[in-house]
């Protein structure tokens, strides 16, 4: 399973596990992130049909570029009963997401809580409006809320547990269709790190 942020509106979806379950707006999103895990490589989306995937060797690695129509983006597992239901994946080619897990890549790997082996407890506390000369997008803000050790239904220590890949470009359901949520500030846009 898996959880989508939606830049142009802003706002995050999911779904009961289940083939024919629609999309929901996740409405808190507070969720333990598996930093440890994150893994960065090349991303292809086609409409209907779950993602081609090339991962990085490592984060310090890239692999070579598939060819056309691939992006740069990143995956990484985050969990949360009450908010997504269990473990779901997030992956994204956008700049400004990755922009925004750039940020809190940083924020985790200066934290001491990290040499403790203890995860992220992460909330998206707003959205940075960035617009350019198309339109205008969203920025997650991502802060770490608190620390905690490692979830049962996160595997450990480098094993990661099968995942179901998300199809791409699914329908958002008609709440999408509201306006932006509030500003929380001005961003600055930089290139991607990976």
């Amino acid at each position: 399973m898996f959880v989508s942020y939606n830049a142009k509106a802003g706002r995050w979806y999911t779904k009961n596990d289940g083939k024919d379950e629609p999309l929901f707006e996740v409405t808190d999103m507070t969720a333990v992130f598996d930093m440890p895990n994150l893994e960065t490589g090349w991303f292809k989306f086609s409409a209907g049909v779950a993602p081609e995937k090339i991962m990085d060797p490592s984060l310090a690695e890239a692999a070579p570029n598939p060819g056309a129509d691939f992006k740069r983006g990143f995956q990484i597992d985050l969990y949360s009963e009450k908010n997504l239901m269990g473990l779901r994946e997030f992956s994204s080619t956008a700049g400004i997401v990755i922009e925004a897990m750039n940020n809190l890549y940083d924020l985790w790997m200066a934290a001491p809580e990290n040499a403790s082996g203890q995860l992220p407890v992460v909330r998206c506390s707003g959205v940075l409006p960035i617009s350019n000369k198309h339109s205008t997008n969203y920025q997650p803000t991502f802060e770490i809320v608190g620390w905690t050790d490692r979830p049962a239904a996160l595997a450990g220590n480098g094993a990661a547990p099968p995942r179901a890949a998300a199809p791409a470009q699914a329908a958002l359901p008609p709440s999408a269709q509201h306006m932006p949520p509030p500003a929380v500030g001005s961003a600055k846009v930089g290139a991607p790190v990976f």
